[in-house]
């Protein structure tokens, strides 16, 4: 019931939002940016909101046909999220947008803002991801690593070395018992204390003991106490008794989705095959009754039998509709309509040569006139093409029954369990046997029209003649297979062995922790461009990768992404991000960074088919993502002396080719990572990577967060001992590489066993992030090269645009006065 209600207020602000995009009248287009840009948050913050409600109802919910129902819901509002995304994009020509002003007019929290990954991206393909890792487990343990002789030797060397040390300590520590104990009975006898009986050392041990355990109780109660009052977090005591029961209830509602979508698939097929055994002869004996009556109907008004009409307009559909003589004869403007249809269809091919000597000749002027300036009038937020092609493409499909008609009103008492409706299904199943049905009776009765009519053939009516020459001027330009005779199964363990496949790590996209801008719309408004957050960075990640390879329907249909590009110092998270966005979407690795291809596949016949192997696997086997380490040495403007040997441009041009042929049905994304863009030809890079994003240093409250994951993460305890404020602020300048890596040298197993005697100090990481490099900022400014790309280029253009306004209107007022 919960969740249900969920879903009807969703749909709710749903149609709300929906009438407020598409009114009756249109709207005014609004000329003022800020105005625009304040219209479109807006948009995309409620459509959020939404999102996240639907994500947790598709999530919870056990009833097989809601969720058909809800999963179309939610890819229509993911796909108007995305929409919106690239919107905002071409209305501030930025990549980041700071809505804290929208945040605090709608009364949300920056948490609010945060698109959710659905769930069922890997838990519906679960069962293959296992298969699949089984496979790569198998291989990889099959390939048994060579070491050569030089290094097998070293190896022996540091294990006798470590060895000696350790029988070296275990000898000291031994000695030094030896010694205290002496010392001991030394201190004894000189002092003449007399030994403890047995019940005296009994006493001493229990006050130890229960003075101990009174202070851990005083403590927890103390903490306890604390956390009620809100002067702790909760979440540092753990999770309690309600949180643990209410995770357990997700989990078995999910268990129990697998359970109820068995059952609902076994009921799709007993139910068609009852209405096979015990309607379909009724039917049968309809459909050849109702073609018989509009034979002779025909007849008797035309002295002729009629042509059969086409599948295209219908097919013996429309014959089983109720018709009268004067309609199947064309007097009636019903049937009148599908005869005009016929005719203009036969003047198709001429209208499509004209409309292609037109496309000829405004290309030809566009070429003239392409120093010519365009600007692009503001529209009303919601009047994007992407939106016609998300609501009008699975028009003309099969869709689920409108949630709002079917599952608002319907009275569920006797289905507490929430299984399926054998009802609906028997609806749903019976439009499918009727159709069946209806072919089978339209072979034998137009097989009797044909022995009628002699020898004229369906091919003469002029449709089936034109879609005959749509379908041969049809197949463009197609890859070469130059791998036909092999197996997908070879292939996938061939690029395996190569290192080309790799194994992803087990990331989530909420371990790249960090804090929301909250100052950013403040900042822009005073000129000033804000430092992107790492909030700002996931967000852009999961709208630009995670959800799009989440989502077949989704990526064929919302504005297509191919190529992310991910620039930034070195430790600011780029490799960790990629491995993220494989483990939300289950999507495979290809690793075809310039320093894991030297010596493979070489030659110019040896790159074509390492490019055609790894697009072919990564179509077949999508969600796919490739990965390019150092992308900037691809496109590198210089190769440096000692890199000339290792060829590390050999992609440059075979790159760009595969990515032209990758179709919006296929799901596969080139992402590439690199800590020097600046060293790359900017024209090429751009080519390559659609999306580039900028991953700078963390602020003070991303550092504040990461601090507290990774020390809480190693086996650590924050105490008050432990000022993480004062850690953050004097780590600035690093980045969560150098966080981490601080993190793991002080954590260790001896340094965890000492925590309840010497809690941590923030002295102990500081002295180890001294002796990394940090950041500089001669390294932050190399990332200025941004304003050398597409976008960045635009974006200074308009700012110049409105500089000159702002002067042209200071001239004007100087005049008047």
């Amino acid at each position: 019931i919960t969740y249900t209600r969920m879903w009807l207020e969703s749909q709710a602000a749903l149609k709300e939002l929906l009438a407020q995009e598409l009114p009756s009248q249109p709207p005014q287009p609004e000329k003022d940016q800020r105005l625009f840009f304040h219209m479109l948050a807006t948009l995309f913050l409620r459509y959020t909101q939404i999102l996240r409600c639907l994500e947790t109802c598709y999530d919870q919910i056990v009833h097989p046909q809601k969720r058909r129902v809800l999963q179309h819901v939610l890819e229509g509002v993911m796909g108007r999220v995305l929409e919106l995304k690239n919107e905002m994009v071409e209305t501030e020509l930025s990549e980041y947008h700071y809505m804290d002003d929208v945040l605090q007019d709608l009364k949300l929290t920056p948490a609010d803002m945060e698109v959710p990954i659905p769930k069922y991206f890997v838990n519906q393909r679960a069962k293959a991801l296992k298969e699949r890792q089984q496979v790569l487990s198998e291989i990889l343990a099959r390939v048994e690593p060579s070491m050569p002789c030089g290094v097998s030797d070293e190896a022996v060397r540091l294990v006798q070395m470590a060895e000696r040390m350790r029988q070296g300590r275990l000898r000291s520590k031994f000695m030094w018992e030896i010694r205290r104990d002496e010392e001991r009975e030394k201190r004894a006898r000189d002092s003449g204390a007399k030994e403890l009986d047995r019940e005296q050392a009994a006493i001493c041990i229990q006050k130890v003991w229960k003075g101990c355990l009174q202070r851990r109780c005083t403590k927890l109660e103390r903490q306890r106490e604390m956390a009620f009052i809100g002067m702790v977090n909760p979440k540092a005591l753990g999770l309690s008794g309600a949180m643990l029961r209410a995770q357990l209830g997700e989990e078995f509602r999910r268990l129990r989705q697998a359970d109820y979508e068995a059952e609902y698939q076994q009921a799709l097929v007993s139910i068609q095959d009852g209405l096979y055994e015990v309607e379909g002869p009724d039917m049968r004996e309809e459909m050849k009754e109702q073609l018989r009556q509009w034979f002779i109907e025909c007849h008797d008004l035309t002295g002729r039998f009629p042509e059969f009409p086409d599948e295209e307009i219908g097919g013996s559909s429309i014959l089983f509709a109720d018709k009268t003589p004067e309609q199947v004869s064309g007097q009636d403007p019903g049937w009148g309509a599908v005869k005009e249809e016929l005719d203009l269809l036969e003047d198709e091919g001429q209208k499509k040569d004209k409309k292609k000597d037109k496309e000829k000749t405004k290309e030809g002027e566009q070429k003239k006139g392409k120093g010519k300036k365009k600007v692009r009038a503001p529209s009303a937020p919601g009047g994007g093409a992407g939106k016609a092609e998300l609501g009008g493409a699975k028009a003309a499909s099969d869709l689920p029954p409108y949630p709002a008609d079917i599952w608002g009103n319907r009275d569920e008492s006797d289905n507490f369990e929430q299984r399926y409706e054998p009802e609906l299904i028997k609806a749903q199943k019976r439009k499918e046997v009727e159709k069946e049905l209806r072919l089978q009776v339209r072979g034998r009765d137009r097989a009797v029209s044909w022995g009628h009519k002699g020898a004229r053939l369906s091919s003469h009516c002029p449709r089936d003649r034109i879609l005959s020459q749509k379908k041969g001027k049809k197949g463009g330009k197609k890859e070469k297979d130059l791998t036909p005779d092999r197996t997908l199964d070879s292939l996938y363990e061939e690029l395996v062995l190569q290192g080309i496949l790799k194994q992803a790590q087990r990331v989530q996209l909420a371990d790249y922790t960090g804090d929301f801008c909250y100052l950013g719309t403040t900042l822009r408004m005073a000129g000033i461009e804000p430092t992107p957050s790492v909030m700002d960075i996931r967000q852009n990640i999961a709208l630009y990768a995670i959800l799009r390879l989440g989502s077949p329907t989704l990526h064929e249909l919302a504005p297509l992404v191919k190529s992310v590009l991910l620039a930034g110092p070195a430790g600011t998270g780029k490799k960790m991000l990629v491995h993220a966005v494989c483990t939300e979407t289950g999507a495979n690795l290809f690793d075809l960074s310039p320093d894991n291809l030297v010596g493979k596949y070489p030659g110019k016949a040896g790159l074509s088919m390492l490019m055609h192997m790894v697009f072919k696997v990564a179509r077949l086997m999508q969600p796919s993502v490739v990965w390019i380490g150092n992308a900037e040495k691809t496109f590198y403007k210089k190769v440096p002396k000692e890199e000339k040997q290792a060829d590390p441009k050999r992609l440059k041009r075979d790159l760009p080719k595969a990515l032209k042929l990758l179709k919006p049905e296929d799901r596969v994304l080139l992402i590439g990572t690199s800590d020097k863009p600046y060293a790359a030809d900017v024209k090429t890079l751009c080519k390559a990577y659609e999306r580039i994003l900028l991953l700078p240093r963390p602020d003070y409250a991303s550092r504040y967060v990461t601090w507290q994951r990774l020390i809480k993460k190693h086996g650590g305890t924050i105490t008050a001992a432990l000022d993480v404020s004062a850690l953050a602020k004097l780590s600035d300048g690093y980045s969560q590489g150098h966080l981490a890596w601080a993190v793991q040298m002080v954590l260790s197993e001896r340094r965890l066993l000492q925590m309840p005697k010497k809690p941590l100090g923030a002295s102990e990481f500081l002295q180890l992030l001294a002796k990394a490099d940090p950041i500089y900022s001669e390294e932050e400014k190399t990332l200025q090269w941004y304003m050398k790309t597409p976008l960045g280029k635009k974006r200074l253009k308009a700012a110049e645009e409105r500089a000159d306004r702002k002067e042209g209107k200071g001239k004007d007022k100087k005049g008047k006065k």
